[in-house]
């Protein structure tokens, strides 16, 4: 293979699988191999995942990561509004394309095993704009959430999603991991880094974020961005720094704060237009302080 996968998806039926990603989505299917269990497809423009059965035979791929059930998946792609006609056309179901924080746009679909695949692209923001976002996170964070009362945090933002809490930890789980990236790009540009697949869900269920107290995690994420604010500043060349991974995606410390910086915003807004509901609705023992 020429790229290394980006990641394997352990499917139930290898050949439906495949008929989705090939059919439906429009990836090439590169190879498949129904006695070894696995197959190969690439997406325009994408790195290559491989569809495996639970029992597969991995051969040479043992060491690209096994995302979990429902992990979301991120593919890069130039022409979302395109592919969104395309996938209308098939009568496809999905999200988007939308721009859902600043600098980022996505279109989501749900393959048949319950990946989420994320198509998405960047959108062009200046510098300033860019280190501002990031810059400010926390502060706005800090301000829509300190001081609430549990059953306030313990709110759904909207009905069956994650409570005010989670996403709170959720933010700084999500900067967290990026910030190591960030770390390996400002202090060594260029070097490959292992791929890691991540599901939140996961992480909110084996931390036990729905009960932990959000002030631990304001603290974190605070630290954590000063600390990047502070190399970024004394780095004459910090933004145009990079560090890639083993499928060949590279990134720019301007693209990880702009995506980090955009999915924190993304959250607090979420935080913020519920919490401006919650007390038009009267909700929270603690409402009449806020």
């Amino acid at each position: 293979m020429a790229r290394l996968p980006q990641v394997i998806l352990t499917v139930s039926d290898l050949s439906a699988a495949a008929a989705f990603y090939r059919d439906r989505l429009g990836f090439g299917l590169q190879r498949y191999d129904a006695r070894a269990g696995l197959a190969e497809v690439t997406g325009p423009g994408s790195t290559p995942l491989i569809l495996a059965t639970a029992e597969a035979d991995l051969g040479d791929l043992t060491q690209v990561p096994r995302a979990a059930r429902g992990a979301v998946v991120y593919l890069q792609r130039p022409d979302l509004p395109e592919l969104a006609q395309r996938l209308r056309q098939k009568g496809l179901t999905f999200q988007g394309p939308e721009e859902p924080y600043p600098g980022f746009r996505h279109l989501l679909v749900r393959d048949p095993d319950g990946y989420l695949v994320t198509f998405w692209e960047p959108v062009s923001l200046p510098d300033d704009e860019i280190l501002r976002i990031y810059q400010e996170g926390p502060a706005r964070l800090r301000a829509a959430v300190e001081g609430l009362p549990d059953d306030l945090l313990d709110q759904p933002w909207a009905p069956g999603k994650w409570t005010l809490r989670q996403l709170v930890h959720h933010i700084t789980d999500a900067d967290l991991g990026t910030f190591e990236v960030l770390r390996i790009a400002l202090a060594l540009p260029g070097k490959q880094i292992q791929t890691n697949t991540w599901n939140p869900d996961d992480w909110m269920a084996g931390l036990q974020c729905h009960r932990r107290p959000v002030e631990p995690a304001l603290a974190l994420l605070e630290a954590a961005r000063a600390w990047v604010l502070d190399a970024v500043a004394h780095l004459p060349d910090a933004l145009d720094r990079t560090v890639c991974w083993p499928s060949g995606y590279r990134a720019s410390v301007r693209d990880l704060l702009r995506q980090v910086g955009g999915h924190a915003l993304h959250h607090i807004l979420q935080i913020e237009t519920a919490l401006g509901r919650f007390r038009a609705e009267g909700c929270g023992s603690g409402q009449q302080g806020m």
